[in-house]
C-alpha cells in the first residue's frame, strides 16, 4: 500500500487493488470514479464547512492535499498549496510574534 509520510491514508486503489484479481468481472476503473467522486464531493463540503467557520483555505487545502482526499492532483498543484500553506505559517509566526 502506498501512504503519504506520517499519513495512516490509503489510497481507494490501495484498498480495490487486492479484490481485482479474485473478482475481475467487476467494473473496478467505474466503482473507483464513483469513491473518488464521493470524496470530491466531501472535500468541497470541508471546504465550505472551513469557510463558514473561519478557516484558513490554505490550511484546508493542505489538509486535504496531505490525506489524499478526492480527485488526485498534480505535482505541480500540490507544490502550489503546500507553498502557500507554509506561506501562510510564516505569515501568522510573524503576526503572533509582534503582538
Amino acid at each position: 500500500m502506498t501512504q503519504t509520510p506520517g499519513m495512516s491514508n490509503v489510497s481507494i486503489w490501495d484498498i480495490l487493488g487486492p479484490y481485482q484479481t479474485q473478482h475481475p468481472t467487476i467494473p473496478w476503473g467505474q466503482i473507483h470514479e464513483q469513491l473518488v467522486g464521493r470524496e470530491q464531493a466531501m472535500s468541497d463540503m470541508f471546504r465550505l464547512a472551513g469557510a463558514q467557520f473561519g478557516l484558513y483555505p490554505q490550511i484546508v487545502a493542505e489538509v486535504l492535499a496531505e490525506a489524499q482526499m478526492g480527485e488526485p492532483i498534480e505535482a505541480a498543484q500540490r507544490e502550489m498549496i503546500r507553498a502557500q500553506f507554509v506561506a501562510l505559517m510564516e505569515e501568522l509566526q510573524r503576526q503572533h510574534g509582534q503582538g
